[in-house]
């Protein structure tokens, strides 16, 4: 009994609200509300993945 001493005890739950926490997108969210750098670089990636996109496509659709 003395190895489980210093150990915490994990408790299990199904909650609902654990689950949402769980998701990936939520914890993105919420490291961004921490933290201004995280939110300005996935900021500029978004900007930069849009403007990519947008390039590759202005280069398929244009008749050369």
């Amino acid at each position: 009994m003395d190895k489980y001493k210093n150990k915490p005890r994990l408790e299990e739950s199904v909650n609902g609200l654990d689950l949402v926490r769980m998701q990936t997108e939520i914890g993105l969210i919420d490291s961004m509300l921490k933290s201004k750098a995280l939110t300005a670089i996935v900021v500029v990636s978004i900007l930069l993945f849009t403007g990519f996109f947008y390039f590759l496509y202005k280069m398929a659709t244009s008749g050369i």
